[in-house]
């Protein structure tokens, strides 16, 4: 049931491209001129589903009741000056306009419908604002026209270019690419959208290898765009441009399609699938989503000169596509090549060289966009018989009706490419190396470094290798961190147990030298030469060979408190005994002259006393540097590589050389004191025999201190042990051995008599 027509208002719509496209199909015939001739088609049918929403409204009794809308269409040619033109038509209701002058009543427009490129809109809104009416777009994407407070006015029923630049961005992504080209329209709208997308695509590190724009029907730039697609070697090339048509027959004439993935953009990939050639299968085309259009099919069927007598639209349509005119629109034919429509003259004759007419996603933009008019209208009007105010559509949405969301769309993708292509300037980095860049080059042309031990990359293309944690090294293709050696000298080397079985050895032949002692303890030669003194000596002696195996075995923190420790308090005690015994030889030589004072001291109390007064600096030193800064177990990762080596941290590295330089004073002046006794008259001065273990004991702890300073990790155990095996040995081998040899080959000269 219809509604009453009490009142009458007006919808205008700019239509992009209607009839342009026409003069390019010539006499010639074809593939390509069928993809023309489909694409420009594209455009005529928004411009039916636009007639098809207005029926559809004036017909429906819920929305604009007694009121009629109507309709006004102006065909841009896709140009801002003729869109301008247009728009003062409407606007004075005269194409001999004259602007702020209107020249008829009848024509009052409520709203602009229109454009479907950004440029176009733009100006039309600029023109249009001036008088307060809205515009809504079916189109435009430019993001710029989100800002509410320029364009408050502005309305569409397309997303933004910001979010078709997220949908590429993941797309080049998800592909793994980092090497893309980009061609654009040199228009004021894809010159903008263009270099916006470039630096989106830019900052989310994939690189843009040329940018190229090109002219509708220019032939030099497209030329240029092609150069610059063999040049930059890019498999990728995304495609912002209304001229596309003309760039792919340019593209096939080249034969350069089989090599390129062309990355196409919604509002020109509107077009359906199956109106590209097989050379471009495997091409990706970006595009809003399809809506549903109930009816429109029939109503596009259905559609010819006869139903539109005075639309000369659709009169041009048929003329350029059928070859045939209508008795009303052209009374006399135009030309004898011309015939007059007939019943079969629609368009489902096109079915068969692509025209879809299932799938609508700009028709649908349209069609909505209209909608959305009419229901603006509609609450207008409400709101007036109420006595209210205008209701304006929702600004957070940019119309009335719900935004379209852009799905991907390929052709048949694995027809051409038997895998994926690869679109990157230079090689992928494998795991266990790291981009390195190339200046004057972009960031996605780099050589590929292996990482550096202790270093790895377990992903491709890493920027920056990562770091193994202190306890773990990179492996061999240092992709992956492994736990690293743990290394100290330990009981089961080879070297460990060299160095444990001698210091076992010398402790026991130490052992054995006491018992002779012992034995042979009333013996002339052992009760020269102090035997207590010699009993502690050889005691000593005992302790540092077994204190050497402290410093072999896994390193705790008991043993690193003790073994520098006791090694320093022991060697104290050792030459210490021997300082003693030399100046008990010294003293007992020099209280025999007449009227010496020394006499006094000759007996047990002062080498008793000298030993203690020389071992307690040690002690003290030693307590003093377990109180403040004690050893601990610590790990070296820097060393050797791959391993980590246990050792003891020895807390100050200044008291430990404090300890060892008292050692070498002490030693220092037996050694002096020694020299100075060597001579005297008597068969069993061992002042000569302690003058050389002194010369060998300093020769050895000074090689020990060069050697300590540039030597890591578990032979610096190893050299200390050295040195205490070979200074004790040294002790034992020329004190006591001389005096064993003694007592067992020449006894005699051990005998009492033999001493007086």
């Amino acid at each position: 049931m219809g509604k009453s027509h009490d009142c009458r208002t007006e919808i205008t719509l700019i239509a992009p491209d209607i009839t342009v496209g026409w003069i390019l199909l010539g006499t010639s015939t074809g593939r390509t001129n069928h993809f023309i001739m489909l694409t420009s088609l594209q455009y005529y049918r928004h411009f039916l589903a636009a007639i098809f929403a207005i029926e559809e409204i004036n017909s429906n009794q819920n929305i604009l009741p007694n009121v009629t809308l109507g309709f006004h269409i102006h065909d841009s040619w896709a140009n801002e000056r003729k869109a301008i033109s247009s728009t003062f038509s409407m606007l004075t209701g005269s194409s001999d306009y004259v602007p702020n002058y209107k020249c008829t009543q009848n024509r009052i427009p409520s709203a602009f419908i229109g454009h479907l490129l950004s440029s176009v809109s733009n100006v039309m809104y600029q023109i249009t604002s001036i008088y307060g009416f809205p515009q809504v777009s079916y189109g435009a994407v430019d993001p710029a026209f989100s800002d509410r407070i320029r364009f408050p006015l502005f309305y569409r029923t397309v997303p933004s270019e910001t979010a078709q630049y997220q949908v590429i961005i993941q797309l080049i992504k998800a592909f793994n690419w980092n090497w893309v080209g980009m061609i654009s329209s040199d228009d004021e709208t894809h010159q903008k959208a263009s270099e916006e997308m470039k630096t989106e695509i830019i900052k989310n590190g994939i690189c843009v290898a040329f940018l190229v724009q090109i002219g509708e029907r220019d032939g030099s730039s497209l030329r240029f765009a092609l150069q610059a697609i063999r040049q930059a070697n890019a498999s990728v090339v995304i495609v912002y441009s209304r001229t596309v048509i003309f760039l792919f027959c340019l593209i096939y004439l080249y034969n350069l399609s089989t090599n390129v993935v062309w990355l196409m953009l919604s509002p020109l990939a509107s077009a359906s699938g199956e109106l590209y050639n097989n050379e471009f299968n495997g091409s990706l085309v970006i595009f809003f989503c399809q809506g549903n259009i109930p009816g429109l099919k029939d109503f596009l069927y259905k559609a010819d000169p006869s139903r539109f007598p005075k639309d000369p639209f659709t009169a041009a349509v048929w003329l350029e596509v059928f070859g045939c005119h209508s008795a009303q629109a052209f009374p006399k034919s135009p030309s004898r090549s011309y015939r007059l429509c007939n019943a079969n003259d629609t368009l489902k004759r096109l079915e068969h060289y692509g025209y879809d007419v299932n799938y609508f996603r700009l028709t649908y933009s349209m069609y909505i966009a209209v909608y959305a008019g009419a229901h603006a209208l509609h609450a207008m009007y409400t709101d007036k018989t109420s006595g209210g105010t205008i209701l304006h559509p929702d600004k957070t949405t940019n119309g009335l009706m719900p935004t379209q969301i852009y799905c991907v769309g390929n052709i048949q993708f694995t027809s051409r490419f038997s895998e994926i292509p690869v679109s990157r300037c230079s090689a992928s980095c494998l795991p266990g190396y790291r981009k390195t860049f190339v200046k004057g080059k972009h960031v996605c042309c780099y050589e590929c470094v292996q990482c550096s031990e202790g270093e790895i990359s377990p992903l491709p293309d890493m920027d920056n290798c990562m770091r193994c944690p202190e306890d773990q090294w990179s492996n061999e293709s240092r992709d992956k961190c492994i736990m690293r050696a743990i290394d100290f000298l330990s009981y089961k080397d080879l070297f460990g147990v060299a160095l444990t079985t001698t210091a076992l050895v010398l402790s026991c032949f130490t052992s054995a030298v006491f018992c002779i002692f012992l034995k042979y303890k009333k013996s002339p030669i052992v009760k020269a030469n102090n035997q207590e003194l010699s009993y502690l000596l050889l005691l000593s002696l005992m302790l540092s060979f077994l204190c050497s195996l402290l410093f072999i075995g896994r390193p705790t923190k008991v043993t690193c408190l003790l073994r520098q420790t006791s090694f320093g308090i022991i060697f104290a005690i050792c030459i210490s005994s021997i300082l003693g015994k030399t100046i008990t030889v010294i003293i007992a030589f020099t209280a025999t002259r007449p009227g010496s004072r020394l006499r006094n001291y000759v007996g047990t109390r002062v080498p008793k006393y000298i030993l203690l007064l020389c071992t307690l600096p040690e002690v003290f030193i030693c307590a003093l540097w377990l109180i403040i800064s004690p050893p601990f177990p610590d790990y070296d990762t820097h060393s050797a590589t791959g391993k980590i080596i246990l050792q003891c941290n020895e807390g100050s590295p200044s008291a430990f050389y404090i300890m060892v330089g008292y050692i070498a004073l002490l030693a220092f002046v037996s050694f002096f004191v020694a020299y100075l006794a060597r001579k005297l008259p008597d068969i069993f001065n061992e002042a000569q025999y302690i003058t050389f273990s002194m010369l060998l004991f300093c020769s050895v702890w000074i090689s020990f201190i060069l050697a300590y300073v540039s030597t890591t990790g578990k032979y610096l155990a190893a050299v200390e042990i050295f040195a205490i095996l070979v200074s004790s040995a040294g002790l034992l081998g020329l004190i006591f051995i001389p005096k064993c040899y003694f007592i067992f080959f020449k006894p005699p000269v051990s005998t009492r008599g033999h001493l007086i």
